[in-house]
């Protein structure tokens, strides 16, 4: 099994927060206390007023919220944002690994604690300070040519790096002309961005964590009571608390995201005004899965998604459903990115037939809640087009979109 980072959680004051909000595929939103996961992988929910608990087997749930609010990351806690290679994005500050194994670095953070990655998992590594969240470019990992990217403050790139140690202090990076080590201190680099393939994909059922901070981590749950959650992460079990948690998102249930689901056909996406030498490859703005256009997270009047895709107008994406859905979930609206020039429409369509047409939606207007009917429908078509000022910040997001078995 792949080996994925060790996650040491610190014990904190009391819980700012009691109870949680459960939404799930088949029943109305539920409000309570989760007190444990039975042995049948049912959630108990203790319910004000009532001595029946609700009962929801966890893969029938969409996602779990905790009504906290995010808290502002403080420069000298978090000045760096990791991205892992199988999607899971942490904030801290960095520590020495052990001596041993340069290979091992440390991460500490006030909502996870300490932080024990390995660099041959890391995607990418930003510093906070220097550098805007996922504006450095990608490293194609089929390039042969190619090795990790090191992004200096305040601009200029070594494209033939390669990343060799993380430390409190900086980046020890091979030098390919001076064919030896070179030391990087934090403020001397935007970031890195490494040569990794995508961690192969979780397929049993699990949870999407979104913390308060804006880390996001996904973890299979063994056990919830007491405000505590027992997870399992690739490398073992560690406990969580709700506290520290603004939502979860729940992954391989009784449905499919269709940000994990593979195109019927490539993406029609253009501007809106097509110059004459347009080449789709080159373009700007093609759909991101799971996160937002502006390279965030998907965000919908302050309340933030683990799941869905972002869009730029004009866009047009198929999926084949093969007629083995009944139901088309999601929450629809202008990312909280965009600015207020933003005005789109959303359309589904079912095997060429007009299913759904939002009308013009704005920067403004509130998150439209969306469940249509979709039995026995073969091609599933979603298309987002500019409203009022033609395509000027048109970010929108097919949030947390999914479909029901």
């Amino acid at each position: 099994m792949l080996r994925y980072a060790a996650l040491v959680v610190l014990v904190f004051t009391s819980p700012l927060y009691a109870g949680a909000r459960v939404n799930s595929i088949f029943k109305p939103p539920i409000e309570g206390d989760i007190t444990r996961l039975d042995n049948l992988n049912r959630l108990e929910i203790k319910i004000a007023g009532s001595e029946v608990p609700e009962r929801i087997g966890l893969d029938e749930v969409e996602e779990i919220s905790f009504g906290q609010s995010a808290v502002e990351r403080k420069k000298d806690e978090t000045p760096l944002r990791v991205l892992l290679t199988n999607g899971d994005l942490l904030y801290g500050s960095p520590l020495d690994g052990p001596e041993d194994n340069e290979d091992l670095f440390k991460l500490t953070s006030p909502r996870l604690g300490e932080i024990t990655l390995d660099i041959n998992l890391v995607a990418r590594i930003e510093v906070t300070a220097n550098v805007k969240p996922g504006s450095l470019p990608d490293v194609d990992p089929k390039d042969k040519d190619s090795r990790d990217c090191l992004h200096f403050a305040p601009d200029g790139a070594d494209p033939k790096a390669q990343l060799m140690r993380v430390t409190r202090e900086g980046l020890l990076v091979y030098n390919e002309i001076l064919k030896q080590d070179d030391k990087f201190a934090w403020s001397r680099v935007r970031g890195i961005v490494c040569k990794r393939k995508p961690a192969e994909a979780e397929k049993a059922l699990h949870g999407i964590f979104t913390l308060r901070d804006g880390s996001v981590l996904s973890a299979r749950i063994k056990s919830w009571g007491a405000g505590k959650l027992e997870l399992e992460h690739r490398v073992g079990a560690f406990v969580m608390e709700e506290r520290n948690l603004m939502s979860v998102t729940m992954k391989n249930g009784r449905y499919a995201y269709l940000s994990d689901m593979e195109y019927a056909a490539s993406p029609q996406e253009r501007p809106y005004y097509l110059p004459a030498d347009f080449k789709y490859e080159s373009y700007l703005f093609k759909v991101r899965r799971d996160r937002a256009q502006g390279g965030g997270q998907l965000t919908l009047r302050g309340k933030t998604y683990a799941k869905g895709l972002g869009v730029h107008a004009l866009s047009k994406l198929s999926y084949n459903l093969r007629k083995g859905y009944s139901r088309l979930v999601a929450t629809l609206g202008i990312d909280d990115s965009a600015g207020d020039l933003a005005s789109v429409e959303f359309k589904v369509y079912g095997d060429g037939k007009l299913l759904y047409e939002s009308g013009v939606v704005r920067r403004s207007s509130p998150a439209i809640e969306l469940n249509l009917d979709v039995l026995n429908v073969n091609e599933l078509v979603l298309e987002v087009t500019a409203a009022d000022n033609a395509d000027i910040q048109d970010r929108a997001n097919w949030a947390n979109i999914k479909v029901v078995r």
